[in-house]
């Protein structure tokens, strides 16, 4: 173990801020007149598909909607999907300290997110920490992302179950000029990043293929609660014992297109890795040789319809697998197959209606340890079937009211209605203001369900009679364009929900599932996007949850788990033809003493990139530029919070080259 004395002063921090403002001013500015505004991470002209399922312009969506662009990932300090959503203002991304932690996402402060690729579901029937229904690291590299739209609020009106806090979909890149570019990074800790990726067109046919793998020797973390590590003091820097971590991946999307109404797409997703889990700074077993190893492969073939009407059809069908190895053996299987059409009649309505049928099943739920395999459940599935139909009804050329509808019936609860109604108010050519009511609901997953152990005199057992999650969802906000430099959204939503489903347990550690809770959600946002001048821009933003739980009608009390009450996003960058340099810095305010060792924490990180010639490029990521102790994730009360640290301070350095 390595262990270097940090100074308590704030000197560090100062000097990094002092290099990074250096960077962002000396770094030349070249051809003024060659200069876009790609920096933009919202623009309210920009059609996306999500929120409605059709093509609609952002700020007519009557919805709380955030887009990651190609570009800004590309040219962020990011080396995960989580990283890239962390950024966005409102998205909360919990988290451990080392490469190959498992990270769950929260939206408007509910972690019951639903998390699609090109539209199609890619949750795990067993379901993932919390409420959550997948783990980000189970997902593909960055390199085929063409954008992400982020959703916030319910959506089960057409999306169905585990949309209550809203949807994350990962749109991939469609092939288009012959190009192959390889990718090669090092980094703190003996991190090595090896990309490749080719895409190309001819004939009608089209495709993009990428190819990863990651490697890092060992993470390092600052301390946090020195009462978990011996002879240490809050802010010094460790090695983590047993954090080494591998993974590669392989995507393909191939294209047809048939004419100009129609096409065939083919999607594939690999992933595998292995990786040290240390348990927690304090435990025991992070001294072993625990090891997590994950692999899923997804696949889906779309056949895409009136593409060049107003309301586009597809019919689609995909698989999703799912293996993970860590104290014992988790195998699940999703098979499912969507339709969806619609029509423009008139002038008023657009009504767009479609079917989902999804069978979600678990192989093997499997725990062991050194001397049994204990098998809690396999070979168990589950069906749902849906029809979702909407209208989005142009009253005049300032109101526009999207009602909808949702009808799933699931194999193990029956029937379950989720109506919606959206209203967008165009008060003038800058302006535009929202209402919307979704009615939303939470399928229980399969370990809730089937769950059944016995270890050691201790059970925990699940429930096949469980009644879904269910409740509302209420958001109001308006999108504001006050000149063409500067742009403001902001929304606050209100939620609530009962039957929530929670494992309870006994004095003993015996736990058993029940619907024995009841949630209230409250919160707001507020972005800001200005540029500051041709090469520099900015976004500030602000978001406020605030979350109760009542368990056994017991009365409402806040949840002191919640890991950003108030956050705060904050990025500044410079961009041209050859430069493009941007510091963020992220930050949460009034977390629980309770749970967390601090109430609050501000990280800053580093992303620039150089562009030698039209071909290549080098790149460098500065991640915890001031060195901060921090935690995202809360791992208990009393002494043992601060177990899950996240990394020190940490660099990449890479390059890339295209021909």
């Amino acid at each position: 173990m390595v262990k270097r004395k940090k100074s308590t002063s704030t000197g560090k921090t100062w000097l990094w801020a002092m290099v990074t403002s250096a960077l962002l001013v000396q770094v030349p500015g070249v051809s003024l007149a060659e200069e876009a505004d790609k920096q933009d991470q919202f623009s309210f002209d920009e059609v996306v598909i999500t929120a409605n399922r059709v093509p609609t312009t952002a700020a007519k969506t009557a919805a709380n909607v955030a887009v990651v662009s190609r570009e800004q990932i590309e040219k962020g300090p990011y080396s995960n999907l989580g990283d890239v959503l962390r950024d966005v203002n409102g998205v909360i991304v919990t988290t451990k300290g080392f490469a190959g932690a498992e990270q769950t996402i929260r939206l408007n402060g509910d972690d019951r997110v639903l998390v699609m690729i090109d539209g199609r579901k890619i949750s795990q029937p067993q379901g993932a920490s919390g409420r959550a229904s997948i783990n980000l690291n189970s997902i593909i590299s960055l390199d085929n992302i063409e954008r992400i739209e982020i959703v916030k609020g319910g959506a089960s009106a057409l999306y169905g179950s585990d949309a209550v806090g809203g949807v994350v979909n990962i749109i991939t890149r469609k092939g288009a000029e012959a190009k192959t570019t390889m990718d090669f990074s090092v980094g703190s800790w003996g991190t090595r990043n090896y990309g490749f990726s080719t895409q190309g067109s001819e004939n009608g046919v089209s495709w993009y293929i990428t190819a990863n793998k990651k490697e890092q020797d060992y993470a390092k973390y600052n301390v946090l609660n020195p009462a978990l590590t011996s002879g240490s003091s809050k802010g010094d820097s460790y090695r983590w014992p047993n954090s080494n971590y591998e993974g590669q991946g392989f995507t393909m999307r191939l294209d047809k297109t048939i004419d100009d109404n129609r096409s065939v797409t083919f999607n594939f997703e690999h992933w595998d890795d292995e990786g040290g889990q240390p348990y927690s700074v304090s435990s025991a077993y992070a001294l072993s040789s625990v090891k997590s190893a994950k692999l899923s492969n997804n696949w889906a073939l779309t056949y895409d319809f009136n593409k060049q009407k107003d309301v586009p059809g597809f019919a689609r069908i995909y698989a999703n697998y799912s293996n993970q190895d860590f104290s014992g053996t988790y195998k699940n299987r999703t098979q499912g197959f969507a339709y969806q059409t619609g029509w423009q009649l008139g002038d008023r309505h657009k009504v767009v209606t479609g079917l989902d049928w999804e069978k979600g099943e678990v192989l093997e739920n499997t725990y062991h340890d050194e001397y049994y395999d204990i098998v809690n459940y396999k070979n168990k599935s589950v069906t749902n079937t849906a029809f979702y139909l909407q209208d989005i009804f142009t009253v005049t050329d300032k109101w526009t009211v999207t009602p909808g509808v949702r009808y799933d019936h699931h194999s193990k609860f029956g029937g379950q209605t989720t109506p919606k109604v959206n209203v967008n108010y165009s008060a003038d050519s800058s302006t535009d203001i929202y209402f919307s009511y979704n009615r939303v609901f939470k399928a229980p997953t399969l370990d809730d369900l089937y769950y059944n152990m016995d270890y050691y005199g201790n059970t925990w057992k699940g429930d096949p009679n469980l009644k879904p999650e269910k409740g509302h969802v209420l958001s109001v906000g308006v999108n504001k364009k006050l000149n063409n430099n500067t742009s403001v959204t902001a929304n606050c939503f209100s939620s609530k929900l009962t039957d929530a489903i929670e494992w309870d347990y006994d004095d003993s550690y015996n736990a058993w599932v029940r619907n024995i809770a009841k949630q209230k959600k409250r919160g707001f946002e507020l972005d800001i996007h200005h540029k500051l001048s041709e090469h520099y821009y900015s976004e500030v933003g602000y978001s406020y949850v605030h979350t109760e739980n009542n368990e056994n009608n017991a009365g409402y009390v806040v949840e002191e788990n919640n890991s950003q009450p108030n956050g705060y996003r904050v990025k500044v960058g410079y961009t041209d033809t050859k430069w493009d340099v941007n510091v963020n810095g992220q930050s949460a305010t009034g977390l629980s003493r309770n749970r967390f060792i601090d109430s609050s924490y501000w990280v800053w990180n580093l992303a620039a990139n150089y562009k030698m010639t039209p071909a290549a490029s080098v790149y460098l990521n500065v991640y915890n530029l001031g060195d901060k102790a921090y935690e995202l994730t809360s791992s208990g009360s009393g002494n043992s919070r601060g177990n899950y640290p996240m990394a020190s301070r940490n660099f990449q350095l890479g390059i890339k080259y295209s021909f």
